[in-house]
């Protein structure tokens, strides 16, 4: 016999019957875990809800240690309620969860914490009961939600085609994002083209992000651009950033291992007239990222590329012959001659800023040869007497060379 009616007006409604069919407190998610509904609940409860209930989504810390233990996909994988054990290191008491599926598309969850007595069949069907009908509920949601992305992803690219705002589009990202914040623009490059299926994991686990808030984002190509903020005081804002960046592209690595995703971020911008320019700053880094990995492989935001942001603009002059450089052009007409590599140990022995013994093992060389190509440079071109600005000159010459060839 059916224990709840057959439809609901609201998923608070609904939350609020299981909750008193089971006399248990129930939470319903959407598919990437932020909170859509939830019931009543007594005094004692466990961290985790109360953090889901107050952050609008459940914690990242608790969605990682289910997907890490398996209990996530087992979740997925059932039909039926799932029992879960207490996940106490993450805050995370035992649980009776459910997944809302329309054919093999999750559109969320039920989860149930537990009481001191377990779950009888009767209540576990209860929650069966309730899957079945948030799905009619979840599906609206989606449907609306699918439109909307799809319209704000084509808004966000016809902004970023164009260096100038209309106003009427000025207009619009105003009221899209907070005025006053220090906004970033990131670029996650993989290294095919975004399919559908990859596009859905990867909004999946941005969407899972609790150090960011993002306003928009669309795919283009190969690329996913997002535009967001730090959850963060400004002071403290740059430190964050940059921590958030390591431990996200990690993790995307971690899921992502055929695509290989890698981020550029841009400066930090405080209007929307600066989207355009943001967009460019992260794609510059990660052009220079890709055409440079070892030397920037830490490197995710503009700030930390330093003066390799020049290159592009001077490897573009060397191509029209408005800039070269003698030193570098001699050392190269030497190697043609000679088959030998001096540039590329003063290129080395300047990236580890003369120690020898790095750029040894970096070239698989001896440190008695670095040293010989090294006295021989200088007696070419007298390198140790030139200025630091004029190292750093040489040094960006090098790189925009190696820039073009990429190319």
């Amino acid at each position: 016999m059916p224990f709840l009616q057959k439809s609901y007006e609201s998923l608070d409604t609904l939350a609020e019957a299981i909750g008193q069919a089971i006399r248990a407190p129930i939470t319903i998610e959407n598919r990437h875990h932020q909170l859509l509904a939830y019931s009543t609940h007594p005094d004692s409860t466990d961290p985790a809800r109360i953090a889901t209930i107050i952050g609008r989504r459940v914690p990242e810390t608790v969605i990682e240690d289910l997907w890490e233990s398996g209990i996530l996909q087992e979740v997925i994988d059932h039909d039926e309620p799932v029992v879960i054990p207490a996940r106490l290191a993450v805050g995370l008491g035992e649980r009776a969860a459910i997944v809302i599926k329309q054919n093999e598309d999750v559109l969320g969850y039920i989860w149930s914490l537990a009481r001191t007595t377990p779950f009888s069949e009767q209540e576990l069907t209860v929650l069966q009961e309730g899957a079945s009908i948030a799905k009619k509920l979840l599906m609206t949601i989606a449907m609306h939600e699918r439109r909307i992305n799809a319209e704000l992803e084509r808004f966000l690219l016809d902004v970023l085609a164009s260096p100038t705002l209309t106003d009427a589009n000025r207009e619009r990202l105003n009221e899209l994002a907070p005025i006053a914040v220090a906004s970033r623009l990131t670029v996650i490059e993989c290294q095919q083209p975004i399919t559908p299926q990859l596009a859905e994991r990867l909004h999946y686990v941005l969407a899972t992000q609790e150090a960011i808030e993002i306003v928009l984002h669309a795919i283009d190509g190969q690329q996913l651009l997002v535009w967001h903020y730090m959850k963060a005081d400004l002071s403290d804002e740059e430190t964050e950033l940059l921590s958030w960046a390591e431990r996200f592209e990690q993790l995307l690595q971690d899921k992502f291992v055929d695509s290989a995703p890698y981020l550029g971020i841009s400066r930090r911008f405080f209007e929307s007239d600066m989207l355009y320019a943001a967009a460019e700053e992260a794609k510059r880094v990660t052009t220079l990222r890709k055409k440079f990995p070892l030397e920037l492989v830490h490197a995710r935001a503009f700030e930390q590329i330093g003066i390799y942001q020049l290159v592009p603009e001077l490897a573009r002059r060397i191509g029209l012959r408005l800039e070269t450089h003698p030193t570098v052009e001699r050392i190269q007409n030497y190697d043609l001659s000679h088959h030998t590599e001096l540039l590329t140990t003063l290129e080395w022995y300047f990236y580890f800023d003369g120690n020898v013994k790095r750029v040894a093992s970096h070239l698989h060389i001896h440190p008695n040869t670095v040293l010989y190509r090294i006295r021989r440079i200088e007696e070419l071109t007298n390198i140790t007497q030139v200025s630091l600005p004029e190292r750093a000159m040489i040094y960006l010459a090098i790189k925009a060379g190696q820039y073009r060839l990429h190319d």
